[in-house]
């Protein structure tokens, strides 16, 4: 029987289409019986065989885990968000700064510092725990926000990032900003930043979602209990003479609430974004995918404005 090519594709697309199905189920499993469980008693958790639903159905497990004793987890709450929120806006002013001036401004040696910096994304953070932990103590920095958030400032992959959206915007638009008498950060920020939006986003995304996850540092630079992150407290979480399961999983379920709905509500972004720094495009063709159309731009002094 002869199968056509639109019937090949039909059939390529059903087959890659259930292969991503098993694997999203393969990946939700685990965060399924996490949530499940976190509704269960003690003992249910750790029954053997395991069984997937509670039964009895335990929903005091997430305010005894909020007011457990000797752990104050709203304040983790608190001390992860502020780290996540200054160390995200860090990362996006540094990375961008950088890449746009990879992208945008031809010195010497251009290529081979983009390649240094580049490089260091084969070093393990790992590697430079105690040089940070020496830096740090250095600097007089220990249980502070400051020695949560600079480690966490910079990273190679948002430069990376940066830099390849920022080299898809035509030089046309850069030049005509010149012309009209715009001075460099104007063109960076008013003309440069607004295009690179889901960019920002995406990288806002990723880097979050490192900075709320991240455990080994905050174990070493942090010994204050009130000055203890999510991850680090979840980690220490245990009674005095046994392991409230529950609880633990109850904490762990609202830790990966925020990510999760930050990244349900930015998803076109975050895809549209990674998608575009993937892409080398001319100029005319960038501005059409983002809906602009490059007569509709007007430059002037002090500014740039767009007109539909």
């Amino acid at each position: 029987m002869h199968i056509s090519n639109r019937g090949k594709l039909k059939i390529a697309a059903l087959v890659l289409n259930l292969v991503l199905l098993i694997i999203g189920i393969i990946y939700l499993i685990p965060f399924i019986w996490m949530v499940l469980s976190s509704f269960k008693l003690n003992a249910d958790v750790l029954s053997i065989p395991i069984k997937i639903l509670p039964r009895t159905w335990n929903f005091q497990s997430y305010p005894n885990a909020l007011n457990y004793a000797g752990y104050n987890f709203p304040r983790y709450f608190f001390n992860s968000f502020v780290v996540l929120v200054f160390a995200v806006l860090l990362c996006l002013f540094l990375s961008a700064t950088a890449g746009y001036g990879f992208a945008k401004y031809k010195f010497k040696k251009n290529k081979l510092l983009f390649v240094v910096v580049m490089s260091t994304l084969m070093i393990p953070f790992e590697a430079i725990v105690i040089p940070l932990f020496l830096l740090i103590t250095r600097l007089n920095l220990q249980d502070n926000y400051l020695a949560l958030i600079i480690p966490g400032g910079l990273t190679a992959f948002g430069v990376f990032l940066m830099r390849q959206f920022f080299y898809s915007i035509p030089d046309e638009i850069i030049e005509a900003a010149r012309i009209d008498g715009a001075t460099e950060w104007q063109i960076f920020w008013r003309v440069s930043m607004p295009l690179a939006k889901t960019a920002v986003l995406s990288l806002a995304i990723l880097h979050g979602q490192w900075v709320w996850n991240l455990l080994l540092w905050p174990l070493v630079v942090i010994s204050k209990p009130d000055m203890r992150t999510l991850p680090q407290g979840i980690s220490l979480f245990s009674g005095v003479y046994f392991t409230p399961y529950p609880e633990q999983l109850a904490i762990s379920v609202l830790a990966c609430l925020p990510t999760l709905i930050l990244f349900i509500f930015l998803s076109r972004h975050f895809m549209a974004g990674v998608a575009l720094t993937g892409l080398k495009m001319s100029g005319l063709n960038f501005l059409s995918r983002l809906g602009i159309r490059f007569k509709n731009f007007k430059f002037l002094t002090g500014g740039i404005t767009y007109e539909k």
